[in-house]
């Protein structure tokens, strides 16, 4: 696979991260399967952004928290639906227990992830359907996942990267076609994109990644397709309860609530039922 591919880097750098967690000696994910996708080439590649430690430390708490809330609605229904967005080198259905596990990606990367790590060999049920995002409408890809159940969306590592038009085009897409999932996902505000984001951000730009042009936070534009959300829980606040951030807790609960707030994986639900808006919980 083209290693200089924009969305082959964000992968791998996502990858690479998760393996080198998963080899440390108190683990946060314990993805073992990530290491199958890397090699040398991949690390000399990705040196620019491996060498920055903030941003890394988040990446793997943000994934440990969407673990989380996975095997908290597997453990109630083993054979919920779990449909992720833009699944990169996600092992989750290699690793989790339960789920009916849809991947959605690029053609080439989901080609060179079946070589690696192919889907019949995942413990759980798992379907990859190759998606050319850029040239796709979500009304098509996603009316093909419609359903009325009680499934779960993931879309992990994804918002930050599409315009806000492109993002209130796919919370609709799902809102329409999925209209009881839950939509698990992580969101940047605009003012962290700028600052705390800002390193990481830059060095990806560099490399030819695109991301989308951002006006207001994107929890206005889903919360817009009938979504209310249920919980949130704050990246750089879990990589510090997990010593992986060298900002102590006290001073993200007080003089950088900013950072501590300003990344955060919302879960999102919506009253089909109803009619009315649900209440947030922070």
């Amino acid at each position: 696979m083209d290693i200089s591919q924009p969305i082959a880097r964000t992968a791998f750098y996502c990858c690479v991260i998760r393996a080198d967690d998963a080899a440390s000696t108190h683990p946060l994910c314990g993805d073992t399967f990530a290491g199958r996708f890397v090699d040398d080439a991949v690390r000399r590649d990705l040196a620019p952004l491996l060498s920055l430690g903030a941003p890394a430390d988040s990446n793997v708490a943000r994934h440990r928290l969407i673990d989380d809330e996975l095997r908290e609605r597997l453990a109630s229904n083993p054979d919920r639906r779990i449909i992720v967005l833009g699944a990169g080198f996600d092992t989750r259905p290699f690793r989790l227990v339960g789920g009916r596990w849809t991947e959605l990606d690029d053609p080439p990367l989901l080609a060179f992830k079946e070589q690696r790590l192919p889907a019949h060999q995942a413990r759980n049920p798992l379907t990859r359907i190759p998606v050319s995002f850029e040239t796709a409408a979500p009304d098509d890809y996603i009316a093909a996942l419609a359903g009325d159940d009680e499934a779960v969306v993931v879309l992990e590592g994804v918002s930050m990267y599409l315009s806000d038009d492109a993002l209130r085009r796919l919370s609709g897409a799902l809102a329409e076609a999925l209209p009881r999932a839950t939509l698990v996902c992580d969101l940047m505000s605009p003012f962290f994109a700028r600052t705390f984001g800002r390193p990481l951000r830059t060095r990806l730009a560099a490399m030819g990644a695109t991301f989308g042009e951002r006006t207001v936070h994107p929890h206005i534009i889903i919360e817009a397709a009938g979504y209310r959300c249920r919980r949130r829980h704050s990246i750089p606040g879990r990589a510090c309860e997990a010593g992986r951030s060298p900002v102590p807790m006290w001073m993200l609960n007080t003089l950088l609530r900013t950072l501590r707030d300003g990344y955060q994986v919302w879960v999102y639900g919506r009253d089909v039922d109803s009619g009315r808006p649900g209440s947030t919980r922070h």
